[in-house]
C-alpha cells in the first residue's frame, strides 16, 4: 500500500495544481480526510490487482471489499462530492484520473506474490473489524457515521475513559464511554475534567465532562424538582442562553436534570451559534455534568439545528454509560440500591 505521507503529498499537490484555493473541506481535517481517502482508494486498487493476477482469489477479494464497505460505507462516494464542489466537475475528473494513475504506478511497483496477496486479504478483513491505525480509523468512522453519530457508538466503536479522583475530578471516580472517532483533550477551565471533539478532534461537535463542588450541600430529588419550576429553571441556563427543553433525570438513583438551550457567543470577533444538551446530576457534595453541543457560524443556524438533533441520541448513550464505582461500594451515601439511568 502507498504510505500515508506519500499519498498526502500527491493529494495536496494535485489539488493545488488544479485550484488556486486550498481545498475547502476544513483547514483542520484536510490532511486526515486525505489520508482516509487515499487509504481506501489504494486498498481498492490492490484488491483489483489481486483479482486480476490471481483469479482464484477474486471471490475472496470481493468479499473482503464488501466486508469493509459494510463497516465504513463507500468512502469515496462521500468525499468525491466535496472535491467536486471545491474543484468543479471538470477539474475534479482530471484530479481523480491523475490521482488514480499515480497511485497505481506506485502500488503496481510493489511485489505481489500469492502469499502476499493472501496476507493482504486477511489484513482487509481485519480492517473491516476496525483493525486500522490511528488517526485513519477515526477519520473513516467520522466519514461513515458523521450524519448519525450514535450509530458509531451502538456498533461498538467506543473508547473508555475513567477518572481516578485526582485533580479536576475533585475526588470523583467515574467511568464512561465515548465514540471512538471523538478525540479527547484537556479542558481549558478548572471545572472541565475532559472534553472530546468530533471528527478526530477537528469537528464542531463537543462533549464535556464537568465536576463542581456544591459547597457541602447534598442536593436531593426534592431540590431538583424545585429547580424545575417555571420560575426557577431559566436560572440554570448560562447568561445569553435560550432555554428550549428541560426535565428531571435519574442516574443510578442519583437526582438530576437535563436542559436543552441555544446560545450565541463571540470568539475572536466571530459569532458562533451553539445548541447544547446538558445532563446534570448530584453525588454527595458534587455536581457532575455531561454536556453535548453542536456549533457553527451564526449564519449556519439550520445546519447547527440539524447537527444537534443527530447528536442528542449519542448524548443519551454517553450519559447512560456513566458508572460511579464508589456508589456500589458505599450505597449508604443515599441509602438506596443503584438503579438504571432514566429520563423522567
Amino acid at each position: 500500500m502507498l504510505s500515508g505521507v506519500r499519498f498526502l503529498a500527491f493529494f495536496c499537490g494535485l489539488v493545488l495544481c488544479y485550484s488556486a484555493n486550498a481545498i475547502e473541506l476544513n483547514r483542520s481535517n484536510q490532511s486526515g480526510v486525505a489520508e482516509a481517502y487515499g487509504f481506501v482508494i489504494g486498498q481498492q486498487i490492490t484488491l483489483d490487482r489481486i483479482a486480476e493476477r490471481y483469479p482464484e482469489l477474486a471471490r475472496e477479494a470481493l468479499l473482503a471489499r464488501l466486508a469493509f464497505e459494510r463497516t465504513f460505507g463507500d468512502v469515496p462516494d462521500k468525499i468525491d462530492p466535496m472535491l467536486k464542489n471545491t474543484l468543479g466537475s471538470d477539474e475534479y475528473e482530471k484530479f481523480r484520473a491523475d490521482l488514480t494513475r499515480q497511485l497505481k504506478s506506485q502500488l503496481n511497483s510493489d511485489p505481489l506474490t500469492k502469499p502476499i496477496a493472501e496476507g493482504f486479504l486477511d489484513e482487509v478483513r481485519g480492517r473491516a473489524d476496525g483493525d486500522i491505525y490511528s488517526p485513519t480509523l477515526e477519520y473513516l468512522l467520522a466519514i461513515r457515521f458523521g450524519d448519525w453519530p450514535v450509530e458509531e457508538y451502538t456498533k461498538g466503536f467506543r473508547q473508555k475513559y475513567q477518572t481516578d479522583g485526582s485533580g479536576k475530578s475533585r475526588g470523583i471516580v467515574l467511568h464512561m464511554q465515548l465514540p471512538r472517532s471523538w478525540e479527547g483533550m484537556e479542558g481549558n477551565r478548572p471545572h472541565i475534567v475532559r472534553k472530546w471533539k468530533s471528527e478526530a478532534g477537528t469537528g464542531m461537535g463537543l462533549i464535556m465532562l464537568q465536576v463542581r463542588k456544591t459547597q457541602g450541600v447534598h442536593i436531593t430529588r426534592a431540590d431538583v424538582a424545585e429547580m424545575m419550576q417555571p420560575g426557577e429553571v431559566a436560572d440554570l441556563v448560562p447568561d445569553g442562553g435560550v432555554l428550549k427543553d428541560y426535565g428531571m433525570v435519574s442516574m443510578e438513583n442519583l437526582p438530576g436534570y437535563f436542559t436543552d438551550f441555544s446560545i450565541l457567543q463571540k470568539r475572536a470577533g466571530i459569532a458562533i451559534f451553539q445548541k447544547l444538551r446538558q445532563y446534570t446530576f448530584f453525588y454527595a457534595d458534587r455536581m457532575l455534568s455531561i454536556q453535548c453541543s453542536s456549533g457553527g457560524l451564526d449564519r449556519q443556524h439550520e445546519a447547527v439545528d440539524e447537527s444537534f438533533e443527530s447528536l442528542k441520541p449519542l448524548c443519551i448513550q454517553v450519559f447512560n454509560s456513566v458508572v460511579i464505582p464508589d456508589k456500589y461500594l458505599a450505597p449508604e451515601v443515599n441509602g438506596t440500591e443503584p438503579e438504571t439511568h432514566t429520563e423522567i
